[in-house]
């Protein structure tokens, strides 16, 4: 007798997407990485906290993720599953405790994972000069090589955003901390991603489950 393989463990975000004066795309990416940081970073995802024990079992090799939207009530009763909700130059993202992909609270798979189509940002020739100190500035660069949905590319900053925070020197980190975890999401152009992509120390390759290929280069991390 066959038995059904488990539904995948995910991540979940969400984006907030009035039909008024929806949020950039730029901003979105920024709120889902610092989101992200912040569930990971929450007391209650730590051992012996509340939340530890599903966010253990999610974070490993393969951080899934997925992005919805949502906007008016739907978009205030998602505020109800376990989760952190950050704000970012106008965009307001929430990142909810891991779980299996079908089972996401009532409010939360009540929200779309399309994306609503938001206006496209400027690509970037060169990254910005940054006036905090050096190391306290978290940049996460996408790839303009393949096509993707605002929601996938805030994944994809949110991988790439959570890998550097994890895996880079705890110096670093306290710095970023000190400065109010400032983040730079840069939209490169093809001159500036060839530059980029074999200096930055966090590279990010998507697992193939949505939208594009497995192992397609999508992201980008580095420290100003």
């Amino acid at each position: 007798m066959e038995h059904a393989e488990p539904a995948p463990l995910a991540l979940q975000l969400a984006a907030r997407v009035e039909k008024i004066e929806p949020p950039t795309i730029t901003a979105i990416c920024a709120a889902a990485i610092v989101a992200t940081i912040e569930l990971l970073d929450d007391d209650r995802s730590r051992p012996g906290g509340e939340w530890f024990a599903a966010v253990d079992a999610w974070n490993g090799a393969r951080i899934r993720k997925i992005m919805r939207r949502g906007r008016g009530a739907a978009w205030e009763r998602a505020q109800e599953p376990d989760g952190v909700t950050v704000e970012r130059d106008g965009a307001a993202v929430r990142a909810f405790v891991p779980g299996p992909l079908d089972q996401a609270p009532g409010p939360l798979a009540k929200l779309q994972i399309q994306s609503t189509p938001l206006d496209e940002p400027d690509r970037v020739e060169a990254l910005p000069e940054f006036e905090a100190a050096a190391g306290s500035t978290l940049v996460v660069v996408l790839t303009p090589d393949v096509d993707m949905s605002w929601g996938k590319r805030a994944a994809q900053c949110a991988h790439a955003g959570q890998w550097a925070w994890m895996r880079s020197d705890a110096a670093v980190v306290a710095a970023w901390d000190e400065a109010q975890r400032p983040v730079s999401v840069i939209h490169a152009t093809p001159e500036l991603w060839a530059q980029l992509v074999d200096e930055a120390p966090i590279t990010i390759h998507d697992g193939g489950f949505t939208e594009i290929p497995a192992g397609t280069l999508t992201a980008l991390a580095l420290w100003a």
